[in-house]
């Protein structure tokens, strides 16, 4: 999904949305009022897009026909185009890609690793420490990720995303740590003896979750916007543009009164805000006339509306999910916006096969103007992520689930991999991206790695 959002470099040379997904394990829901999870804060979100295009304009207009027909038309385009190229009026990407996220790490303040959920201490009435229960929730979020890159001009370009959960599995993973000598047993509680008492007040023990089968997330539409080349930029020999994506609520909340659960919202994925502003730089490098080298950087900010939830009522959770009668028939989230900044370094290092094709119009030359074999991308996101404020009619309650949304950021290792086809006469491109939020250590959030694959498909309308 993330991770995971504007409009990113086109596909030429990198991503897909971003979804973040970034944010696997938001989802595990909190199991005692005061231990809600941080149904948000993972995520590698950030970054969306990834359109990477030439802006030259375009040739013949003959009706729809292979992108091969119209890069023959276009000069020294390469697989780099970093966050502020375009697509070439007319012309249009369809990307599909495949993505898993999994969750298991929260930061703390202090930036040490814990599990999602902290343990929780349950105490016999008049008599000391029954014990710990414990959990080390493992989350994981499988999507179909389906994306349009169309040219309005050449300077501006429109992209849509479709993000598809095809899956979410939460294992909660409980566990017990023995407390206190219990002289009405003649031994200490086992983890059986308490679920077993939970169990007689009605409150089972919670299952894993598996659901949100085919379920669509949130979709985003953004537009970029190549900024002209005025005399500084080109004397610096840099690139910008600016992107604005917003989010169309498509996707499902998960169900208030499950205790293991997830949705498919964007406040439950946070990977991507629901309105979003980017500015971008380029520097790109050539070498013998092909780029063979790139340096970017993307700042932006991400907005999230305030939301309204339906309080538990305990229906299926009478011991752990009772809110409402003090809480009030619903609650507001006012959730903390993000501000955030990638740096990317773009190599080339493989230009491979060139053959004079269709694609080219038979013109080795024109051949040799096309993107590179082999691309691959590193880079780093730093997101910073704002307080969170809850609004109920337990002031206490409230705190309590701001106490868990502090402010922190969080560190987006990236890495990834382009293949084009292009030089060899098809309008192919095969991309696979990882992102990890654990080898460098974030603060008051959480940690999705993400791992994606997927193919580019380039073609014109006229």
């Amino acid at each position: 999904m993330p991770e995971p959002t504007t409009i990113h470099s086109l596909p030429i040379s990198r991503s897909t949305l971003d979804w973040s997904c970034e944010s696997a394990a938001q989802q595990t829901r909190g199991w005692r009022p005061t231990q809600q999870a941080r149904d948000r804060r993972s995520g590698t979100w950030c970054r969306t897009w990834a359109i990477e295009y030439s802006a030259v304009s375009l040739g013949a207009k003959t009706g729809a026909r292979w992108v091969c027909l119209l890069l023959a038309t276009l000069a020294a385009q390469t697989a780099y185009a970093g966050n502020t190229s375009t697509l070439p009026a007319g012309a249009f990407i369809l990307d599909q890609s495949w993505l898993e996220a999994d969750t298991t790490v929260q930061w703390s303040s202090t930036r040490k690793p814990l599990t999602l959920l902290p343990g929780i201490d349950r105490y016999e009435p008049g008599g000391g420490l029954q014990g710990t229960i414990t959990a080390s929730p493992f989350v994981r979020y499988r999507f179909l990720v389906s994306q349009l890159f169309l040219g309005l001009t050449d300077k501006l370009t429109l992209a849509v995303g479709v993000p598809l959960v095809t899956s979410t599995t939460i294992a909660p993973n409980f566990g017990w740590k023995p407390g206190d000598y219990q002289s009405n047993l003649g031994r200490k509680y086992s983890e059986d003896d308490f679920w077993q008492w939970a169990k007689s007040m009605g409150q089972p023990k919670p299952a894993a979750f598996d659901g949100n089968h085919y379920t669509l997330a949130d979709i985003v539409v953004g537009l970029r916007w190549r900024l002209p080349d005025s005399s500084a930029l080109e004397a610096a020999g840099v690139q910008a543009a600016v992107a604005a994506q917003v989010a169309i609520p498509t996707g499902v909340t998960q169900d208030p009164e499950q205790l293991v659960s997830a949705g498919t919202t964007l406040w439950e994925l946070n990977n991507y805000g629901d309105a979003e502003l980017h500015l971008a730089l380029d520097r790109p490098f050539k070498v013998d006339g092909v780029q063979r080298l790139s340096f970017g950087i993307d700042a932006w900010y991400s907005w999230f509306r305030e939301r309204t939830y339906v309080t538990p009522r305990g229906t299926h959770s009478p011991l752990l999910l009772t809110y409402a009668p003090y809480v009030g028939e619903t609650y507001r989230v006012d959730p903390g916006d993000f501000v955030a900044v990638t740096a990317m370094v773009e190599v080339a290092p493989l230009l491979g096969p060139t053959w004079a094709t269709f694609a080219s119009g038979y013109s080795l030359e024109k051949a040799n103007n096309f993107p590179p074999l082999l691309n691959l991308t590193f880079g780093h996101s730093y997101i910073s992520v704002g307080q969170s404020r809850y609004y109920s009619q337990s002031a206490v309650w409230s705190w309590d689930r701001e106490k868990l949304w502090l402010p922190g950021d969080k560190n987006t290792v990236r890495l990834g991999a382009d293949i084009s086809l292009l030089r060899m006469g098809l309008p192919l491109q095969f991309y696979t991206q990882y992102r990890n939020q654990e080898w460098v250590a974030g603060r008051n959030t959480r940690a999705s790695n993400i791992f994606v694959a997927g193919v580019r498909l380039i073609m014109k309308f006229w």
